[in-house]
């Protein structure tokens, strides 16, 4: 993706300007140590310069005295601000340090203005922007290294069950719940095959049967619009996605899925063919951000379920295939209650980071939803590292004594889950990051949110935009005066 795709408008303080280009460049400040009779010198590292941003900005226009005046007016004031850079995005405390307005006699009603922007604060972030598809990689990468902590966890929970007698009823709990388990999935989840049903002989082999049958159950628990968007291959159009994305939060329009769809369409028919229902595919989905919730909502509904599943069963509050054990309690199957949450954590993660990651779907989504989808996220992650924790925090007392150290093997399955969370908090911050800055503006006369989108950006179709970042609004089609309403920055 260019900087074309994601320009912004620049401001300061709010005001804003056209810009003509612009240098953005970072010293670092050294201290050079030199001693006689001695080549070269000791240098010293003492740190980054202030980073400074020169920008050349362009008024033009019948209007364009009065619009200069204003600018200069705000330029002028003393004290940092925040910068709206149109590369970089938003820039808090900037300093302006030069201010140069050129006038030609050539170009009437015409003038640029030379600007130079100092940062004022140290440790201020800066060039600094978190790709999504780069973090979901991250995501991906983490959770496979969670998945190989879990197995060795698991082989070493089940391998003194394989031989132990004093432990009968516990090894035919664990056997039978496990059973019962696949056995359900199998009933209900359409294309589920499992390739074992002993979780205490293959404990990986039921851990990966239990992944497919999540996978499969959350694709079955979402909405037909969904099923046809992930059939048609709409999410691998971000070229296209991102043009989607863009008319719905800015207005914009992108010009790279046109020229993509265009060298597609040369090569044969079928493909063109097959482009244009992935673009209605995506556009049918992207096009209603409730549904998208709604999925997200439902499956995060099953996933609980899942997770509940083998305390259910033994309780009796589910029926099971296979009759299950006499005063069989759920303290006796804690090991697979615990790996059963660690699957249904991972693939919550694999959820959110499908949802965040696709610029199509974020696009459409407002900073409150794509923080709903990562806290719930980090809340069943958080809820599978206390269950791990619960369960083998016990053992570290019997790490010298025990054949099988579990206190050694859990320990990483709850870092990595840590880790994992983190990164998906990172990944939804980036999402975040890349929308607009939010802002409030007050509705000055009576009207509906059409009205308001026609007042305040010329085009009356944002109004679903706004409906979409007030979810507070009771009646849309009759907005009083004072309201306050959040509306994009852009």
């Amino acid at each position: 993706m260019s900087w074309e795709d994601s320009l912004q408008y620049a401001s300061f303080r709010g005001v804003k300007f056209d810009v003509i280009n612009a240098r953005d460049s970072a010293q670092r400040d050294m201290a050079q140590h030199e001693y006689p009779n001695k080549d070269s010198a000791d240098i010293q590292d003492l740190g980054l310069k202030p980073h400074s941003s020169q920008i050349q900005a362009v008024i033009w226009g019948d209007d364009y005295e009065s619009r200069l005046q204003s600018l200069l007016e705000t330029l002028r004031k003393p004290g940092a601000a925040e910068l709206i850079h149109p590369i970089f995005g938003s820039m808090p405390n900037m300093l302006v340090s030069v201010l140069q307005v050129n006038h030609d006699a050539e170009y009437v009603d015409y003038c640029t203005l030379d600007l130079q922007f100092v940062q004022s604060k140290t440790g201020n972030p800066f060039f600094v922007k978190d790709s999504p598809l780069s973090k979901a990689d991250e995501i991906f990468n983490q959770v496979q290294a969670a998945i190989d902590s879990a197995n060795t966890l698991m082989e070493n929970i089940t391998q003194p069950l394989r031989t132990a007698r004093k432990m009968m009823n516990k090894v035919r709990g664990l056997a039978t719940t496990s059973l019962n388990m696949t056995t359900i999935f199998r009933s209900d989840i359409s294309g589920f095959i499992s390739g074992t049903t002993d979780f205490i002989n293959s404990p990986s082999a039921f851990f990966s049967d239990l992944r497919s049958a999540l996978s499969l159950k959350m694709g079955a628990s979402k909405s037909s619009l969904h099923a046809t968007y992930v059939n048609s291959g709409g999410g691998a159009l971000l070229a296209g996605a991102s043009s989607s994305g863009s008319n719905a939060s800015g207005g914009g329009t992108s010009s790279g899925s046109t020229s993509g769809n265009t060298a597609v369409s040369a090569t044969t028919g079928s493909v063109s063919t097959a482009v244009t229902q992935q673009q209605i595919a995506t556009a049918n989905y992207t096009a209603a951000p409730t549904v998208i919730m709604a999925d997200w909502t439902s499956a995060y509904s099953a996933l609980q379920t899942v997770q509940a599943m083998p305390v259910n069963l033994v309780s009796g509050r589910i029926d099971t295939p296979v009759d299950m054990p006499q005063n069989l309690v759920a303290g006796d199957i804690v090991e697979l209650i615990t790996i059963v949450a660690v699957a249904v954590a991972l693939e919550a993660v694999d959820e959110a980071s499908a949802i965040l990651s696709d610029s199509a779907l974020s696009a459409v989504l407002t900073p409150v939803d794509i923080e709903k989808v990562a806290n719930e996220t980090r809340q069943m992650i958080q809820d599978a590292i206390n269950i791990t924790r619960t369960t083998y925090a016990p053992a570290m007392d019997e790490i010298s004594s025990s054949a099988q150290p579990l206190g050694l093997s859990y320990e990483p399955v709850i870092n990595q889950l840590a880790t994992v969370a983190a990164a998906v908090q990172a990944l939804a911050e980036a999402v975040i990051n890349e929308k607009p800055q939010l802002m409030q503006k007050t509705v000055t006369a009576l009207g509906n949110l059409h009205l308001m989108a026609h007042r305040w950006f010329g085009d009356y179709s944002r109004a679903a935009e706004l409906q979409r970042l007030n979810p507070q609004l009771r009646d849309p089609n009759n907005l009083a005066m004072g309201d306050e309403l959040n509306v994009y920055a852009e």
